[in-house]
């Protein structure tokens, strides 16, 4: 944690040496927010494991790691997420000006890049819950600083989340994603559903707004 703040201090002009300790807090809180849902959560911590996870359950393990981060650290407005597929777009995920996160399941190879991509546009939500120039330090950098500082939070998160599901859960991510609708006709009607819903909700976004995190 405290070489993850030291690279942020470094790599970006949005954080100085004052941040240092509010950056290793930050990055502390993320981690037992992690540790302690997936923990305690043995579905969770099964799911992490699981290649076969449909859109529904994909969406969900993300939401529930999601809240549990916001939560840790202060934040109070909801975040959703939504798994879209779209193979014509090379983003991985995108936080829209509508506050959700969107994961493109179709540019997603496995459960850590999963996580990681979430981390990512997670740095984004947490942005947005503090709109004020003079308290929010992406305020007063550049959009590439703010993606450079949002990729560095992704990686640190999808670590804290290898390490818990290694330690605290059911063993090692999944290493594939098999992009799975579901095993009878009625679930995959229903999977197929939901991605076609957050498919036209994720067009409907203007994408030169919010963050992107790309292939």
């Amino acid at each position: 944690m405290i070489t993850s703040a030291i690279q942020q201090i470094v790599n970006t002009d949005r954080t100085e040496l004052k941040n240092f300790f509010s950056e290793v807090d930050k990055l502390h809180k993320t981690d037992e927010a992690v540790t302690a849902k997936i923990a305690n959560n043995p579905a969770l911590a099964k799911a992490l494991t699981d290649p076969n996870l449909t859109p529904t359950q994909k969406q969900q393990l993300a939401t529930e790691l999601v809240s549990s981060v916001m939560v840790e650290l202060g934040y109070t407005q909801a975040v959703d997420v939504k798994l879209v597929a779209d193979s014509q777009d090379n983003r991985k995920g995108h936080y829209g000006e509508d506050n959700n996160i969107y994961l493109n399941d179709a540019n997603l190879n496995n459960t850590k890049d999963l996580a990681t991509t979430l981390g990512h546009e997670t740095s984004h939500a947490i942005d947005n819950q503090d709109p004020s120039i003079d308290t929010n330090p992406q305020n007063n950098a550049s959009k590439a600083d703010n993606e450079i500082y949002a990729q560095n939070y992704g990686d640190d998160f999808s670590d804290y989340v290898e390490f818990a599901s290694e330690n605290y859960g059911d063993g090692s991510l999944a290493d594939s994603n098999n992009k799975n609708l579901g095993n009878t006709p009625a679930e995959i009607q229903r999977n197929q559903k939901l991605v076609n819903n957050n498919n036209q909700d994720y067009a409907r976004i203007d994408k030169s707004k919010g963050g992107i995190f790309y292939l």
